[in-house]
């Protein structure tokens, strides 16, 4: 038993335990050991909550104690997919410009849950920057691929027809 547990519940040496208490405490000693390896994970980088059971898993604690642990972290903001989901899109934006579909697919494959993908992408494809993601990837893309290739690259990159003709268009056209 851990000496921070053995203090919080206020037991002493020598103290008899139930069999009832010492079931409870084991309990609580699976938990505690879950949440310290669950925050030196976190303490790392950021995290989805699917990666950290898995990678709790492999450190084989029990399903029943991973589930608590890790609500308790999103209760007190410690693990959070929102936050997850702004920094693998900003790391990836830095890297190479991609569509909202394409980065949409990437945090599912990360196993983002939905509605923190979603408020994530709404952040940062609002019409404007995807306007100035679409130009600068054309500008990245270009010289790769020539004049007669650049729409089907950027549409590979996740972007939409729409979303190339309208930045396009913005931007004066291909020519540029």
């Amino acid at each position: 038993m851990s000496r921070d547990l053995f203090i919080q519940e206020g037991l002493h040496l020598g103290q008899e335990l139930s069999e009832a208490e010492y079931h409870r405490l084991r309990e609580l000693q699976g938990r505690h050991a879950c949440k310290a390896q669950a925050l030196i994970y976190l303490a790392m980088r950021e995290h989805t909550r699917f990666e950290l059971v898995q990678k709790l898993m492999k450190k084989h604690y029990a399903p029943d104690d991973i589930d608590p642990v890790l609500s308790d972290l999103e209760d007190e903001q410690l693990l959070s997919e929102l936050r997850y989901a702004r920094l693998f899109i900003e790391q990836r934006l830095k890297r190479k410009r991609e569509g909202r579909a394409m980065m949409a697919r990437r945090l599912a494959q990360k196993r983002v849950n939905r509605d923190d993908a979603q408020r994530a992408l709404d952040e940062f494809y609002t019409e404007e920057l995807t306007s100035a993601y679409v130009r600068q990837a054309y500008r990245d893309t270009i010289v790769k691929v020539g004049e007669e290739h650049i729409r089907y690259a950027l549409q590979k990159s996740g972007f939409t027809s729409s979303e190339i003709r309208m930045a396009l268009d913005e931007w004066g056209g291909d020519d540029d």
